[in-house]
């Protein structure tokens, strides 16, 4: 989400994923964050507790980096919210977009295919 490529295909301003921005751990991040919205709906410290808890996702975070990721991809309609009655107050209730299930499945494409040169790799 941070770099560009020289591509055509992410011109207008979209986000988007290509090979040659590479693949980063925050982009692994992005696409856990995308996976559990996808599931449902969730307030930024629920989606924190959640990400310490999957068994895919190995790397442990302060929630800042979380509620930014939050930020920049709301800031991008990959997700909205809607502000909710929750403990203690309101709270952003987050969801991903239709955009966001297209950049969701893009992300998966990416990582299906490091997955076959890590394993191509491993096996040399």
């Amino acid at each position: 989400m941070r770099r560009k490529c020289g591509c055509q295909h992410g011109q207008g301003g979209n986000i988007h994923r290509c090979e040659e921005t590479g693949f980063s751990t925050g982009d692994f991040l992005t696409a856990v964050i995308l996976k559990l919205l996808s599931q449902k709906p969730m307030h930024g410290y629920e989606l924190y507790e959640k990400l310490q808890q999957v068994a895919y996702y190995p790397f442990k975070h302060d929630p800042s980096v979380i509620y930014n990721i939050l930020r920049k991809l709301e800031h991008h309609g990959i997700i909205e919210f809607k502000v909710e009655e929750g403990n203690g107050g309101l709270r952003k209730v987050y969801s991903i977009t239709d955009n966001g299930i297209k950049y969701l499945n893009n992300l998966l494409e990416l990582i299906n295919t490091l997955k076959e040169s890590f394993e191509k790799f491993l096996e040399s």
